[in-house]
């Protein structure tokens, strides 16, 4: 692709004009504490650890298999690296600071042999065999933190740094962020660590709660780090985060406490077993043999299942290309997972030079019942009931009893939480900001070990003991309009519409349906009850000014006794009114599968626009109205409608020629991994969705939606075609005028990223415009912002008068550019909305192209964007308040979320487990609706 040319190159991450001056100045903690650093040679190696080339005598091969390559990662990778810097003399006279994966600090040269490798031994707990590793150094490279301070100070770029400028010093910035957690990380029986810098603490002396679940799994609260330049001084930051992670207990009593426990039973819950058995895949256990004197540990593939050993589709069965030549046998049962007494394996006779023995009784070379086995072999009686546990692989299943097996507590779990576990979680993560504060400076620095700690001394870094303040403003709330012209003002981020109707009506609704979705379906009492209630909700449509006839012209029920049921009975009521503009969706209860069967079927299949009401919420007297009010917006806005306007439209859009454009990018997580027939990788695609208003009033959001590469972030080459699409769009509701100015949020990325959307997804829209601008036309002038909720950067009111009597968060409108930010880049944090509970988490924008405000607003750029940016989020069409997030970016989340939901079955992990199956079409949006707000 040719890349076209931008204009200016002081317009990519452009120097901020000015800090924002509007709004009461107030001054606010932050989750910040102050880096003190004395700048001294520092010298950073790479680590790599290879296994060492064997050279003992032969192994014998277990039936002609080849001997698996090994890796090491994870604790056992620990264990390498520190015998290897053991053996360079770490201790108090060789002081080094390490992850323990990638890397290690000095602040000397390290005395490295030749070849750069040293040569070390594992042995995994409880195991026999003694692995040799050789762990390879690379380097040194130096770290200039004297040359980063310096700049701090100074905020200026080398001259001809351009095409690097951000991020600045990520090299000297991570090599600050694993000093710092060097100690927590040296503490690995006591400290968890996810990612590069979430840390908790699993020992209960410092274990700052724990929310235990009757799946194994235990919500943890632990604390997150980074280190972040700040004008003039580096900072610490750290917040308070939640991970879920695994309890440490018998196998037995998770399996009793789940109705899992016995197999043969009646009782026995096949899908619950099935659901634990994928939780526990990978699982760290330490078996308690009981003619063994150490546990060994040992990792679960799951529960004993009949597919065990089978062809499952993959190229000749197995990874290393052989079939199982003699697969586990299993007794026919009425559900799928196998014990002791129903499973038989294939005993082979001992190697000729082997140590071991055949022992009287046992049938070698032929199929063994695996109670037999341990009766025969070790004298021991199995509990036969319960479910045996695999920890070889699916193809070639190793099992042990499950009695012997305990899940080793602390380990990090990728695992979807059911209801009762996200209410859980959303209620242990929900405290206000003064009891997060408290932790951060108390449990938070002992976890950290930022305290008394002779390693940060050494390396010449201090820590504060104190969060640092910043100043900040609150902004004052936009006016909002409504028909006619009549004002409201917002109170606490929000505000009532009562006797108001909407500035415009979307298209005229004539007939429309309702159908209920019943438990039911034959009950004419409940079916005469809900009738009354929609035509009570159809006349309060009239009301709030939707051109619609308030009588439904359909009503129709589905029966809810079923996935299946619902469907057929869905597309029967679905097909008997074609000539509905919408239907009006009841169902019983709050329920994600429900809800998916409704929007597969209306969004996807048949291109029928629907809103969905719970039947509880629909029939409560008390909230009745309040409900019927934001389910009207919400069909308002699928017919074209425009809800709210605001009384002062900024300059840049009241022209009319201003396109405001958000995206995003949504990944799979918390899935298994998954492989086709040939042995790759299966990535389920992450989903792309974009959004852009097509007038000034910025009520109306089409969208596009497709698959991206699986995990991957940066876009490809149909973010041109979406860019495109979406001008035609501008065109035809702009008397095919095209747009002067392009304003672009970018959901999502990391810092790491920003230069890469520049470099990749700019072009993409640069080219788009080109074709549909033509050299006739001037092209539109371009900014790009990244807008990023997903951060932990947090801030705490010092003053009541400025504070959410409700959450004790700040108060809506509050800005902050300085203090926790670098003046040589433009980026502020707004927490445009009133958090009603917990701590209130700011956006983060930050401009990385600007061709529009320094150009129209010059000294004001700062201010006019932040005040846009801050108005935009009281135009969040289906609600009476502002949002946490503006609306491009906010609506393209929703687009994302759509989208996973159209596809739900790639996301599937009872699908995603299934090896050697073609991986689902992706599907998208119905062409009906497609340049409506159907996501709404």
């Amino acid at each position: 692709m040719t890349k076209v040319k931008l204009t200016d190159e002081s317009d990519i991450f452009p120097l901020r004009p000015a800090f924002g001056h509007n709004g009461t100045k107030i001054t606010l903690w932050a989750n910040y504490f102050q880096l003190d650093l004395r700048p001294q040679p520092l010298y950073k190696y790479g680590i790599a650890v290879t296994p060492a080339a064997y050279d003992g005598p032969p192994i014998p091969a277990r039936g002609g298999e080849q001997p698996r390559e090994k890796v090491a990662k994870g604790g056992k990778k620990h264990r390498i690296v520190a015998s290897a810097l053991q053996k360079l003399g770490w201790g108090p006279k060789l002081i080094l600071a390490t992850e323990f994966q990638d890397q290690v600090l000095s602040l000397t040269e390290l005395n490295i042999p030749p070849s750069g490798a040293i040569r070390v031994e594992d042995c995994d707990p409880g195991r026999d065999r003694v692995d040799k590793w050789d762990v390879i150094f690379s380097g040194p490279m130096s770290v200039n933190l004297d040359q980063l301070l310096a700049y701090l100070r100074r905020m200026e770029d080398p001259v001809g740094d351009a095409a690097a400028r951000f991020p600045k010093f990520p090299v000297e910035l991570d090599a600050l962020g694993v000093i710092l957690g060097h100690t927590a990380r040296h503490q690995d029986d006591k400290t968890t660590i996810v990612g590069s810098g979430r840390f908790f603490a699993v020992d209960d002396a410092r274990r700052d709660g724990a929310i235990p679940s009757s799946r194994g799994i235990s919500i943890l609260r632990g604390y997150f780090q980074s280190v972040r330049p700040a004008t003039g001084r580096l900072l610490l930051n750290v917040n308070v985060t939640h991970g879920v992670f695994l309890r440490h207990m018998p196998l037995a009593q998770l399996f009793a406490e789940n109705s899992i426990s016995n197999v043969s039973d009646s009782s026995f819950d096949n899908a619950k077993a099935s659901e634990i058995s994928r939780l526990l895949n990978r699982a760290k256990i330490m078996m308690k043999v009981p003619w063994k004197e150490k546990p060994i540990q040992r990792f679960m593939t799951g529960l004993a299942h009949r597919e065990d050993g089978r062809d499952d589709g993959r190229k000749d069965g197995r990874k290393d290309g052989r079939k199982e030549e003699h697969p586990p046998e299993f007794a026919p049962l009425q559900v799928d997972f196998r014990s002791p007494a129903t499973t038989r394996f294939y005993l082979r006779s001992p190697a000729p030079k082997s140590k071991t023995s055949k022992i009287q009784g046992l049938n070698y070379d032929g199929y063994v019942l695996v109670k037999d086995y341990f009766a025969k072999r070790y004298n021991y009686s199995t509990q036969d009931q319960l479910p045996l546990i695999n920890v070889g692989t699916k193809q070639r299943p190793e099992y042990v009893p499950a009695e012997f097996c305990t899940l080793v507590g602390g380990q990090p779990i990728k695992a979807k939480l059911d209801p009762t576990e996200q209410d859980a979680m959303i209620k242990f993560a929900c405290r206000k900001p003064v009891d997060n504060a408290i932790s951060i400076t108390n449990n938070g620095r002992k976890v950290l070990g930022l305290d008394n700690n002779a390693l940060l001394s050494h390396f010449g870094i201090s820590v504060s003991d104190r969060l640092i303040s910043v100043n900040g403003r609150e902004l004052r709330p936009p006016t909002v309009i409504y028909q006619g012209g009549q004002t409201v003002s917002p109170r606490d981020g929000g505000w009532l519409m009562k006797n108001q109707r909407v500035v415009k009506a979307g298209r005229v609704i004539k007939n429309w349906a309702c159908i209920y979705a019943s438990r039911a379906p034959d009950d004419t009492t409940s079916c005469g009850l809900i009738q009354q209630t929609v035509k009570a909700f159809g006349n309060h449509c009239k009301i709030t000014g939707l051109d619609i006839n308030p009588v439904p012209s359909g009503f129709a029920t589905a029966d809810f006794r079923g996935e299946a049921a619902l469907t057929a009975t869905l597309t029967e009521g679905f097909k008997k009114h074609p000539t509905a503009a919408f239907f009006l969706i009841v169902l019983p209860k709050k329920e994600t599968k429900s809800y998916a069967i409704v929007k597969k079927l209306a969004d996807r299949d048949l291109g029928r626009p629907t809103v969905c009401v719970v039947e509880q919420k629909i029939m409560d007297g008390k909230g009745q109205a309040g409900y019927f009010t934001n389910v009207a917006l919400k069909l308002n806005l699928k017919m074209d409608g425009v809800n709210q306007s605001l009384q002062a439209e900024h300059p840049l859009l009241k022209s009319g020629k201003t396109m405001v454009v958000g995206y995003d990018v949504t990944h799979p997580t918390n899935m298994n991994t998954r492989r086709d027939k040939e042995e790759n990788v299966i990535r389920p695609p992450s989903m792309v969705g974009l959004v852009a208003s097509i007038d000034k009033y910025l009520a109306q959001w089409p969208s596009e939606t497709w698959a991206n590469k699986g995990g991957q972030e940066m876009l490809d080459k149909r973010l041109e075609e979406a860019m495109d699409h979406r001008l035609t769009m501008w065109g035809r509701n702009n008397k095919n005028q095209l747009p002067d100015n392009i304003l672009i949020y970018r959901d999502g990325v990391s810092e790491g990223q920003f230069k890469t959307v520049l470099d990749e997804e700019l072009p993409f829209i640069r080219t788009a415009c080109q074709k549909r601008y033509g050299n006739a036309r001037k092209q539109p002038r371009i900014t790009l912002i990244v807008s990023v909720k997903r951060h932990h950067t947090r801030f705490y009111p010092t003053d009541p008068s400025h504070t959410h009597m409700r959450s004790k968060s700040p108060k809506e409108g509050t800005v902050v550019d300085r203090g926790v930010t670098a003046v040589r880049y433009w980026d502020f944090f707004l927490q445009a909305h009133a958090s009603l509970q917990g701590t209130a988490r700011p956006a983060h924008y930050t401009v990385l192209l600007d061709e529009i405000f320094r150009a129209d607003y010059k000294d004001k750029a700062a201010h006019e964007l932040e005040s846009l940016t801050h108005s935009m989020c009281y135009l969040y069409g289906r609600a009476t308040k502002a949002v946490s997030i503006c609306p491009p970016a906010y609506y393209a989340d929703l687009v994302c979320t759509r989208a996973r939901l159209l596809n739900e079955e790639l996301y599937d992990d009872n699908q995603s487990n299934v090896s050697g199956q073609s991986a689902p079409k992706v599907r998208v949006v119905n062409d009906k609706l497609k340049n409506s707000m159907y996501y709404i």
